[in-house]
């Protein structure tokens, strides 16, 4: 569903969705469709036109339809990719461990999250490409982490894969299987 089409109109670059109709997406739940949504070329108050983000597409609609999970289907496995800046043997252990905690500090162009993993701190940095539109990784975290301060749990994980299957099945919601590959954020008081 292009949100061009579902009438969204952003304000101030992306940062703000100055209106959206939901309506439709709502309608093609209830009907027992799966809405797939997609950044795309919107009207801005500002700019006049703007890429809008589906990651920011999908905050909007987890704060107005209120799911109980969102998945987020990627290309590679988890929240890592070419704009993860972290030395491979960090990189190993935040893959083998089962939970970490997550401290996310955000800047315009990058996102640090520390990992407080076995009494360790392990940065990570996520830089922005200069060509992309719609913020990489750093939208991607930075919006699953407001989604989860809503009491939703984000799961991003591997398209077309076994655990992608599982995640979109609802059967993480209680329990994290040993065998599940991805990354869930969930917020913790």
């Amino acid at each position: 569903m292009s949100p061009f089409a579902c009438g969204w109109l952003t304000c101030e670059k992306n940062l703000q969705i100055a209106s959206a109709d939901v309506s439709m997406v709502a309608k093609a739940i209830d009907s027992g469709f799966v809405p797939v949504l997609h950044g795309d070329a919107v009207l801005d108050t500002s700019q006049g036109c703007t890429i809008l983000s589906g990651d920011v597409i999908i905050r909007h609609l987890a704060e107005q339809l209120k799911p109980e999970f969102v998945v987020f289907l990627m290309f590679w496995g988890s929240a890592r990719g070419r704009e993860m800046v972290c030395s491979e043997t960090n990189i190993r252990k935040l893959e083998q461990a089962r939970s970490v905690s997550i401290t996310v500090k955000l800047s315009w162009h990058s996102l640090c999250c520390l990992f407080s993993l076995d009494e360790s701190l392990i940065a990570v940095e996520f830089t922005v490409a200069a060509h992309d539109t719609t913020g990489g990784m750093v939208t991607k975290i930075s919006e699953a982490a407001m989604i989860a301060k809503l009491g939703i749990d984000v799961y991003i994980v591997k398209v077309a894969t076994s655990h992608s299957l599982r995640a979109l099945s609802g059967e993480l919601k209680d329990n994290i299987p040993e065998d599940w590959l991805g990354t869930v954020i969930r917020f913790q008081r």
